[in-house]
């Protein structure tokens, strides 16, 4: 377990680090082109972040090092470029503070989630799937708020966040019973914990500037 941790920490902290370089680049231009628009952004984010992970799996499955490699290559600048454009909209002075501050809140939404999943006996087995629905949701929650009504488009951020928070409960009992090796284990932990990471770094960053204000 300890080797699971430390390798998924790495991978966060390495895409903590690359979030912050992309947010002085070209990137983030044209992340933020990209991302505001609902259909592009989906379109985007789930051909890097899901498109890696489904790629890191198909190696690990195959015993292919290179090919999950690849997985994680593709997965990094697709957190990345998301965190880059939300940091640049920011005071750069509120950038490293705000991401030491998102750090700090979602280790302590890992250390909850290890600390419930630990005390009960429950297999969490179809949370996996409950988690795909939760983004099937906000896929729908958000494009009726395209169309219909903006507000709806918090609920479908609300959707994705809670999919995340989900998945990781199912990553985390899949660690305590042993379910998958360590490299792939590490890397279903690690994409779990930089999604609930993003949207905490938003909601971070808002609260910082509506105190700067």
């Amino acid at each position: 377990m300890g080797r699971i941790a430390g390798l998924a920490t790495g991978l966060v902290a390495l895409n903590v680090v690359a979030m912050l370089a992309l947010s002085y680049t070209p990137v983030a231009d044209l992340a933020l082109a990209l991302f505001p628009n609902f259909f592009l952004g989906v379109i985007a984010f789930a051909a890097s972040v899901e498109g890696g992970y489904w790629l890191a799996s198909r190696g690990v499955e195959r015993g292919s090092i290179g090919l999950a490699g690849v997985g994680v290559a593709v997965t990094q600048p697709g957190y990345g470029a998301f965190g880059a454009a939300v940091l640049s909209l920011a005071a750069p002075a509120v950038c490293v503070p705000a991401l030491g501050v998102t750090a700090v809140i979602t280790g302590l939404i890992t250390a909850l989630v290890t600390v419930a999943v630990s005390r009960t006996d429950r297999s969490f087995a179809g949370w996996q799937r409950y988690a795909g629905g939760l983004f099937v949701g906000g896929i729908v929650v958000g494009a009726a708020g395209v169309f219909l009504a903006p507000a709806l488009l918090v609920v479908a951020g609300l959707l994705f966040f809670l999919g995340f928070l989900v998945d990781l409960v199912y990553e985390v009992r899949a660690v305590r019973e042993g379910r998958y090796g360590t490299l792939r284990s590490a890397i279903g932990v690690y994409v779990a914990v930089m999604g609930v990471f993003v949207h905490v770094l938003q909601w971070v960053l808002r609260a910082m500037q509506a105190t700067r204000a």
